[in-house]
Formats: structure tokens, sequence, C-alpha cells
């Protein structure tokens, strides 16, 4: 017992002082997540870890000898939901809403190695937390032997893109540079903890078949936004486990590409990330935090205020059960509960934030404390049954609003484009009742899938206003006036640039349970003007209506059961329940188009049990005229 003891003393400086001042736990660090693990939380987790570990070798852990393909081909091509991996088998692909195995198609085979590598990364980081949490030595001889395996095969990986081509952006492992330095940025720190218990020779075949060559491979990789954040996180992974502050030097501070030239060109001053996402912020600020972790053995400290309010601002931004409104590309779902594992780093780093504190407590409310980060903040987090008290807020920069009134949210988005990643979708709103959203914009399905860009890009599938059935073009609106009331508030945007002679404005007033929604659109040209709102449950009419082909254009072909009413007057229907007025102007002839298409994809799947249907239900106010001006009356 005595000598045990002896050993887990000599165990913290050890690990320590034998990586020369390179390292990604410090002692502090080790020291919680040891004592972390002996609390009845803590032992969960570990349990948990231990479980995982265990179930991966119950299959082969040899490495894949086929290089990775593309996530995005993962996916059922008609029901956009992705495949089931089974690790028995590489060539055929379950759907589980078609019931059956899809074979023959060597991109789902290539993505599947894409999934193998995915589930490995896992495995190396729960070896790690647990290899620091119990000092079992098994654990860390389980890195080793991985990491010995994916050494003697990586040298073997052609370079290769997506498509099976040598081009820029590709990767070894992976199709892409981005998943290969995702996958180094974990792997790196399970091999630096490991790597005491192995032999010199050892060590210098992983440097040589591994983190040499991956190193060589993303200092070619010279990009931008979230690509770069990643490229540059995984470049200081393997310059910490190379000891080569150069190639640190090179991802902190090259004046292009490096980690304050990407933090300067793409995050806003309020907080968020450029590309316009929930999904695209959360992505690269993982890479940020795990930068921002790893050179603190080199004594810099790149926890600073901007990176403080890349935390901070979307938990700001959050509906009241903590999920976000979906803009842009993305995945559906995004949530405060799944990045609980960055506020868990983040109340560490920043001296112990109450802002942090109350995010747990309220990621809290809703799941368990699970996270293997948790680890490292070995402190108790009190509960809370109080819904968020957030104020509404405003995005300056990014360019959406929210307006809150206890648990009901409304957002309308206005800001730039968002690159590579947005949306032609200026003045659309977003309409979340406390439980879940009545009026959605759903984001995106895999890239892979033909809706991808045929349906949840195109302006008709969001809740704003369409124009002769064509998309809205790439530009930046403007807010005229903000206003913040206990109960409610008010905001009024602009669009003028999204058509070509066409000025656009859009006016939300939220009161308690009433939202008006005023919607402007004036012209010297005709249009066909088409309001739309994406509604997640079927609206219901007193009047009934006739059948309708829909071939504006081909994004109208999604829309399916097509039903058309004929108005001059205001027109009521219930959305579950809720309830909406639709008033034109001087009773102003107008057509009620309702219809059924793709609703939110597959995806997170604790969101998608609050819906009923996989479809949405776009509801359309279309008239044709030079001015267009409609009030729409909620109360919900």
């Amino acid at each position: 017992m005595r000598n045990r003891l002896l050993l887990a003393l000599l165990f913290i400086p050890c690990l320590l002082s034998a990586q020369n001042g390179y390292y990604f736990f410090t002692e502090s660090d080790i020291s919680q997540i040891r004592s972390a693990a002996k609390t009845e939380w803590g032992k969960s987790i570990i349990e948990s870890l231990k479980d995982t570990v265990e179930a991966r070798r119950e299959y082969p852990l040899t490495v894949p000898l086929l290089e990775g393909g593309h996530i995005h081909d993962y996916f059922c091509p008609e029901h956009k939901v992705r495949f089931s991996f089974d690790w028995n088998k590489p060539e055929a692909h379950y759907c589980s809403q078609c019931k059956h195995y899809w074979t023959g198609n060597k991109r789902y085979d290539w993505a599947w190695v894409n999934v193998a590598h995915t589930h490995n990364y896992s495995y190396l980081r729960n070896c790690m937390y647990l290899y620091l949490a119990t000092e079992e030595r098994v654990y860390a001889e389980y890195i080793r032997n991985m990491m010995l395996d994916y050494a003697s095969k990586y040298l073997t990986y052609l370079e290769h893109d997506t498509a099976r081509k040598v081009g820029p952006w590709g990767g070894k492992m992976f199709g892409q540079s981005l998943d290969e330095s995702a996958w180094a940025s974990d792997a790196c720190r399970a091999y630096m903890v490991a790597k005491p218990i192995m032999t010199p020779e050892e060590i210098k075949e992983i440097e040589k078949g591994y983190l040499i060559p991956c190193s060589q491979l993303l200092l070619k990789r010279r990009g931008t936004a979230n690509w770069q954040v990643w490229h540059n996180s995984g470049l200081i992974a393997l310059g910490i486990a190379l000891q080569d502050d150069s190639i640190i030097n090179t991802a902190l501070n090259d004046p292009e590409c490096g980690y304050h030239a990407q933090m300067e060109r793409y995050v806003y001053n309020d907080g968020w990330w450029g590309e316009g996402s929930p999904t695209y912020h959360y992505y690269p600020l993982h890479a940020i935090i795990l930068s921002a972790d790893a050179v603190r053995c080199r004594n810099i400290n790149l926890y600073d205020e901007k990176l403080y309010k890349m935390l901070a601002a979307p938990a700001a931004g959050a509906y009241a059960d903590l999920y976000f409104p979906a803009h842009n590309d993305g995945w559906y779902g995004e949530s405060l509960i799944a990045q609980i594992s960055l506020y868990e780093i983040a109340y560490q780093r920043y001296n112990n934030d109450p802002f942090f504190m109350n995010v747990l407590q309220q990621c809290y409310r809703y799941t368990s404390r699970t996270a293997a980060e948790a680890l490292e903040n070995c402190i108790e987090i009190p509960q809370t049954r109080s819904i968020p008290s957030w104020p509404s807020v405003h995005f300056e920069n990014t360019g959406y609003a929210v307006l809150r009134s206890d648990a009901r949210t409304v957002v309308i988005k206005y800001g730039p484009h968002g690159g590579g990643h947005g949306h032609p979708d200026k003045l659309s709103i977003s309409v979340h009742n406390g439980d879940k959203e009545i009026v959605s914009d759903m984001e995106t399905c895999a890239y892979g899938v033909p809706a991808f860009t045929q349906w949840y890009r195109k302006t008709l599938s969001h809740s704003t206003l369409s124009v002769d059935a064509k998309d809205q073009s790439e530009s930046t609106g403007k807010l005229l006036s903000f206003k913040v009331r206990k109960d409610g508030g008010e905001v009024l945007a602009e669009a003028p640039e999204a058509y070509p002679g066409v000025r656009m404005n859009r006016k939300l007033v939220l009161k308690k349970d009433k939202l008006t929604d005023i919607y402007t659109a004036l012209s010297d040209d005709e249009h066909l003007y088409d309001y739309v709102l994406i509604l997640t449950e079927k609206p219901v009419f007193s009047q009934a209506g006739e059948s309708i082909n829909l071939n504006d254009s081909p994004a109208y072909s999604y829309i399916k059961d097509a039903v058309i009413r004929k108005q001059s007057f205001p027109i009521s229907c219930k959305v579950g329940n809720a309830s909406l007025v639709i008033h034109m102007p001087d009773k102003q002839d107008f057509e009620v188009i309702t219809g059924e298409a793709p609703g939110i994809p597959p995806g997170n799947g604790s969101v998608l049990a609050k819906y009923d249907s996989p479809f949405c239900y776009p509801l359309i106010i279309r008239i044709k005229d030079k001015n267009f001006k409609i009030r729409t009356e909620w109360k919900f």
C-alpha cells in the first residue's frame, strides 16, 4: 500500500518533467481529474468511459488499410438520415428508415473508414482520461498500441480529397485536411499522456510514421475560416508532441493563416464567428479551446476577452430550452447542452466566472454530468429549476436580434451572408414557444444529399419574402431600431439589396404572448411576392382550398400536396396551440398556398423528438403588385 501511494505521489511530476516542458495537462489539471474521479458523479464518468473502451475492444482494433472519405457521404440519399455504423460491415451500410443495407457504393465505403477513424479517436481520448484518472497502465498501453498501428499505416495512405483526387485540401487518413487536423488535435494529447510508458524506439516510430508526416501535410494546407482554425489546432498539438516550437509559432503567428490572424479576421466584436451559424460557431470554437489549452505549457495565455465573448455570445442567444435558432449551414438541434464540455473548461479558465456557472446550471437541468472534461472542473454544480433569465439581445455585427417574453423567443436574421455557409434569407424569422419552434429555420441536411442545394439553401425554405420565385442575392441588411421591454420588445430591420429594385423591411413586436409581424416591400415595378412561413405543424383553416401544382421554380416542386385559397379579407388559422391572423391592406386580393415539404433534417434525436412529423408546412401569402405589405398577428 505504501509503495502504491508513493508511486501515485511521484506520478504527476514524473509525467510532466519527462516531457521537458511540453505537455497538455498541468499538475493542477491532473490533480483536479483525480479528485473529481472520487466524487459520485466523477465515478459515474469513469465507469462510463471504461464501458465505452471495453465496448470498442469487442471489435477489431486494427487500423483500416484504406483511406477515409467524406462524412457527408455517409447518409441515405432517400431519407437524409445517417447510416448506422457497423464494425463488421465496411461495405454494407444500414439505413434505419429504409430498413435495409446500401451496398455497391464506394463513396459509402470510404465514408465508413472516416467513421472508423473517428471512433478510434474517441477510443484514444477515453483511454487518455482513464489513465490520467486511475493510473492504470493498461490504458496507456491501449493508446501506445493504436498509435503504433497508425504510425505503421499513415505513410501508406495517399494524399486525396473527398473525390479521391489530389487536391489542395486533401488529407491522408481522411479526404479533408480539416478532419486530419481535428483527429491530430486529440490523438496527440493521448499520445503525450501515454508517452512515459513508451520505449525510445516506439516514440521514434510514432514520430516518423505519424507525427512528422502529419505536421508536414498540415503545414502545406494554408486556408481560412474554420478549416484553418482546425489546421492550427492540429499543428499546435503536433508541435507539442514533437517538442518543436517552430511548428507552434507558425500555427500561432503566421501573418495570413495563424491563430491570431484567424481570430482577427473571423470573430466579430459581438463574439460570434463570421460564418453566422451556431454549428459553425462551436465547430471552430472547439479547436480554439484546444489550442488555448495546449499552449499553456509554453506560457502563452490565449484566454482573452475575445475568446470569452465567443463562449458567452451564443449562450446569450439561446432559446429557453437551450437550443439555438438554426442559421445558415450546419446541423439542426445545436444546443448549449451539446457544448457543455466547453463550458466546464471555460468556468475553470476564466476564474470561476458566474455567467459560465449559470450556463452549467441551466444545462444540467436537462442532462447528467457525463462529459470527461467535467473531471477537470472538480466542483459541485448547484441545481436550479428556474429557466434562464437572459434578456432580449441584439448581435450588432452578426446581424440578428432575439426578442424574449418569459420562455417565448422570436429571432430575426438580417446580417452578413455568412460566406460559403450562408443562406439567402434576409429578414427571416424563427419563433419558439418555450418548448419548441413553431416557425423554423431548418438549417441544412448533409451536403451529399440533393435537397441540400435544391431546397434547404433556397430562399423559399425560409420564413421571409421571396420575389419572382428567385433566391435573394448575397447581401447584408441593416438594423433600424431595437427596443427591449420586460414583457418582450420590438425590432425593425431592412434588406434593401436582397432583390434589385425592391426595398424590404420587417418589424416585429413581441408583448407577452402576442407577436405582431409587419413585412413591407416597395418597388417601382410589378413583382410576384411570396411571403413564406415555414411551420413545424400543419396549419388548420376553416376555409377549404383547391389543389395546385407549384412550378414557379425548381424549389417549388419540393412542396407537395399544395392547396390554394383565394382571399380578399383577413384569414386566420391554428398552428398547434398557436393561432394567427393575416391581414392585407385595403382588402387587397391575395392567395394563400399551403403544402408539405422536407422538414427538419434528421440529426439531433433529442430535439427531433419534439416534432411529430419529418415534414415542414410552408404557408405562402402571394400577391402580384408593385408594393407588398402584410401584418400577421400571432398568439402563442
